[in-house]
């Protein structure tokens, strides 16, 4: 049971991070576009996404990662899982940030970009707590 939830965890945390960063370069992309029909579709398109894929799957990882971390007392392993945490938190609200800016009409490239490359760097970070349990 517990190596189907790492499984079921890691998988998730994947596909998070691999929606979070798709949404947010679709929306630094979607600046590109010339016609306001072409950006409505896409924003129709990426709330959807955002809605169906990012939230639920976001759900499964956050509850799984929580389960983990409940079930094999990491929090008492050092202080890798609290600075971990934090780094989700800030993916959240990086998250919030996207859809946010899916949604609304008038989106600046430059804002756009600092939370694509935002993302990155706190997934970069994440990952690389987790592989060597530092801190």
């Amino acid at each position: 049971m517990h190596a189907y939830l790492v499984a079921l965890h890691v998988t998730a945390a994947a596909l998070v991070i691999g929606a979070l960063f798709l949404q947010s370069l679709a929306v630094v992309m979607a600046l590109r576009l010339k016609s306001e029909a072409h950006r409505e579709g896409n924003r129709i398109l990426q709330r959807r996404i955002h809605l169906f894929i990012y939230y639920p799957i976001l759900v499964v990882s956050l509850g799984s990662g929580l389960w983990l971390a409940l079930r094999t007392e990491a929090f008492d392993q050092g202080r890798w899982l609290h600075w971990k945490l934090v780094g989700v938190v800030l993916l959240v609200g990086l998250g919030l940030l996207t859809g946010r800016a899916i949604t609304a009409k008038r989106v600046f490239k430059p804002v756009a970009m600092l939370v694509h490359i935002g993302i990155f760097l706190v997934s970069v970070w994440i990952v690389y707590l987790v592989t060597t349990r530092a801190l």
